[in-house]
This record gives C-alpha cells, structure tokens and sequence, in this order.
C-alpha cells in the first residue's frame, strides 16, 4: 500500500468496513508525548490504608495471615463504588408502548491490580500478571452462576482519555443481562463461518497471521499477539490462544501465564515505543451459557465456533462526527506498519 493511498477493510469478526487512511501521515512519532495526566484529588482509595474508602472486598490476594479490608493485599477486588449496574432485583423485561426497557440489574466491579499507586501492567512480572488474571477468572467463574446475567466483559480503561478517573492501576468488571452489540456480532460472524466451513473463524485469522507475519507483534508456542487487518486504531492489537478455547474462564493457570507474557510484551513495547500511551482493554469471552430464560438452540455450538481474545485499544486520535455518523472508522496508520514499528522497539 503506497503512503499516499487509502484502502477499504473488511472486519471479519464484526462485520464492518475500515477506512485505513494511508496518505493521513500518521507515523509512530506523531503520537508520542499525548499522554492526560489522570485527575488526582490528593487522595487515593485504592492505596494502602485507604481500605475503609472502598466498598467491601468480594475477593483478594492477600499476604498469609492478613485480614480483609486491611492491609497485606496483593490484589483487592471490590463493587464500584458508583455502579452501572446493581446487583439486587430482577431483570423484569417490558414493554414500554413500542419499546422494550429492564430494570438495571447486573454487576460492577473493580480489580485494584495492586498496593503501588505507579505500577502499571507493563513494568510488571508475568507472575504477577497471571495472577492478575487468575483473579479475572475467578470473577468469572464465580457470576456466571448467577443465571440472570448473560454477559461479563473485564476491561481496563489507562489514561484519562481512555475513560481513567483514578490513576492507581485498576481494571473493572461489568455483568449485564443482554448480550452487548459487539459481542453479539462476533458470536454471530464466528457461528455462520463455522456453519460453512466447520473451522472456527478467530482459529483462521490466526493462521493467516502467523502466515503472512506482515501484522505479527509476537509469537510464541501458545499465544499470538497481531495488529488486526482492518484495525480501528493506530497501534490496535489483538491477542489470542493458538489453541482453541472458547471460554476464558476455563483457561489453565498455565494459560493464563502464558496470556501474561504475551499481554506483557504487547503494553511494554506500547509504553517504550509510545510514551505511555493511554489505552483501553477488553476481554471478549463466551456468554453465560447457564442463563435462564435461554432461547431455543441458543449457544448449542458455542465450544466449536467462538474463541476468547483480548483487544488493546490505544487511544491515540478522536472518533468525530464522520465516524459518529457513517459507523466507519478511519485509521490514518497502517497495521502492518504499526506492527513493524512494535516489534522494532
């Protein structure tokens, strides 16, 4: 693709058409140094001694011998503060006259990922990580047998212009009783291209990736970590098993190290290459197979044509009114040189 040309993409997962915008200019130092500091109050809840300024602990890494809500934690997790959603109640779906409305039901969570206030995921070891994510596992575990809620989406907002309104390293957690859009699409594109084909659709993107190399950031045995093919976002990457599995939740904790490494890898070159650029995550596993009601044959081969997967999502240009409007995006960088870029630095 010459600098000067711009190209349609199709995104096979959810769909849609990307506008990768070659001849916009934007290469690797154009983004550097746009870091917002996140808003401080003097203040942090989420550092030790500020246990008594958070809700209770639903779950935590702790030293031997420590107590909950005090000190000697690794990893805290509590209900937010100022939920989206609430626990308590039933979903009551109904009508109302042409439309449909349900009573706020669900779960908000957050992961404080640890005790310091500046440790960011990237400057961490991979145990660490995994034992991060063998916290988000069990999270997961744990509500999916809570049969009113459909979905459980783990995401990280990093900066302030990624959604971040504490700078103390967290991640959040948030239960719904429908299944997101963009979760429902992908589940959707995933079943029709094993309905024709009898593969799993991610299990061939990774294949191809791995292939052709050009959008590669890393790859190991177990893990892949890529620039996608019509990436919304400068620097957007996409990491997965290599193995098919449909459901984080049933990820070893050999997995999960493995996942650790690769998450590890792919922030670390985003802060060294990008001066800390602010990013969001999102974690895209299965529904909630346990969900009642539940439609008829619904999910029936969700084991065989979904596969869970971690998006990073840096926030390096604005979503304006073309994109609000037309439901495109536009991505001035290419993935292939965002890709070499990463694996350069």
């Amino acid at each position: 693709m010459n600098e000067n040309e711009s190209q349609y993409r199709f995104d096979l997962l959810q769909k849609r058409w990307v506008i990768i915008a070659g001849g916009r200019g934007k290469r690797p130092d154009d983004f550097t140094s746009r870091k917002e500091p996140t808003p401080e109050n003097g203040f942090c809840p989420f550092c030790p001694g500020g246990e008594g300024k958070t809700p209770r602990e639903i779950a935590a890494v702790r030293e031997k011998g420590s107590s909950a809500d005090g000190p000697g934690w690794k990893i805290r997790v509590v209900a937010n503060k100022f939920p989206a959603l609430r626990i308590e109640g039933e979903a009551n779906r109904e009508a109302d006259g042409i439309y449909d409305r349900m009573n706020g039901i669900g779960a908000h969570e957050v992961f404080i990922e640890s005790p310091r206030h500046d440790s960011t995921i990237a400057e961490r070891t991979v145990e660490d990580v995994a034992q991060l994510l063998q916290v988000f596992r069990g999270r997961l575990q744990d509500l999916m047998n809570d049969t009113r809620l459909k979905y459980i989406l783990v995401f990280k907002n990093h900066g302030a212009a990624a959604g971040a309104t504490l700078a103390h390293p967290h991640s959040q957690l948030i239960a719904t009783t429908v299944t997101p859009r963009t979760i429902a699409l992908e589940l959707n594109a995933c079943r029709e291209h094993h309905m024709v084909k009898e593969r799993c659709l991610i299990c061939d993107i990774i294949k191809h990736e791995i292939s052709e190399r050009d959008r590669l950031i890393g790859v190991d045995e177990r893990f892949v970590a890529f620039c996608p093919y019509a990436s919304r976002f400068p620097f957007e990457a996409f990491i997965a098993p290599r193995f098919h599995q449909h459901d984080f939740a049933l990820a070893t904790d050999g997995d999960l190290r493995g996942l650790a490494a690769s998450l590890r890898e792919v922030l670390a070159r985003l802060k060294r290459g990008l001066d800390d650029p602010p990013y969001n995550f999102v974690l895209h596993t299965a529904p909630n197979a346990r969900v009642e009601p539940k439609r008829a044959h619904q999910w029936e081969t969700l084991a065989q044509d979904f596969h869970w997967h971690m998006e990073i999502l840096p926030r390096l240009t604005r979503v304006a009114g073309f994109e609000w409007g037309s439901g495109f995006y536009i991505n001035p960088t290419e993935p292939e040189e965002a890709a070499r870029f990463l694996r350069s630095v």
